[in-house]
């Protein structure tokens, strides 16, 4: 697995990610409070991983203004949402990283999609090992549907049948999908700036 990993990891810097190796998710986090500036605007996707490296306190006593929608009034998210879109720094994670380095994504808002695909200049992912397949595109998505949208599913109270019995059966999501794009990410899009905390420790889905 280490090998694989690692070989993965090479291939990131070649296609222009900044690879940064850490062992906890404190250390994700004592990265992120120092690189990203005091004031700097930073925007927030939907993901457990960075909640649980606790930087978003950090960064708000720091004197950086957050936008995260999680806990937000309806009526206000739309606004959030394309306001950390467009944020000087976007955290988020990957849902699973293949073994040619490649981060692959699943979402149903698409607002993180949109934000890396085309957002904030600079976007820092932090991701854990426990996220990489030894295999492509089609390994991800296994790996996204069987382990992390069951889970995903189960937090915001969906009856999806991946929520109800941990196995995927798309054709009867109906309105309630979460899967409403699947994108991968090969190389930094032009014009941008993107670092991977990557995290031994266990985190998120």
């Amino acid at each position: 697995m280490e090998q694989m990993i690692q070989f993965a990891v090479e291939n990131m810097r070649k296609h222009g990610f900044d690879v940064v190796e850490l062992e906890t998710a404190a250390q994700a986090k004592a990265y992120l409070t120092e690189h990203i500036p005091a004031g700097s605007s930073v925007g927030v996707g939907g993901s457990v991983t960075i909640r649980e490296t606790e930087v978003i306190p950090a960064l708000e006593h720091k004197g950086c203004t957050v936008y995260q929608h999680w806990g937000q009034p309806k009526e206000a998210v739309p606004q959030i949402l394309a306001q950390a879109r467009m944020a000087d720094a976007y955290l988020t994670s990957a849902n699973a990283v293949t073994r040619n380095g490649s981060m692959v994504f699943i979402d149903g808002n698409c607002n993180r999609v949109g934000a890396i695909l085309d957002g904030a200049k600079h976007v820092y992912f932090v991701v854990s090992h426990s996220k990489f397949v030894d295999g492509g595109i089609n390994t991800a998505v296994a790996r996204i549907k069987q382990t992390a949208c069951p889970q995903n599913a189960r937090r915001i109270g969906l009856s999806t049948p991946c929520a109800l019995t941990g196995i995927c059966k798309s054709s009867e999501c109906g309105e309630e999908s979460m899967c409403r794009a699947t994108v991968v990410l090969d190389r930094v899009p032009r014009g941008r700036q993107m670092t991977v905390l990557l995290v031994q420790e266990a985190l998120g889905y």
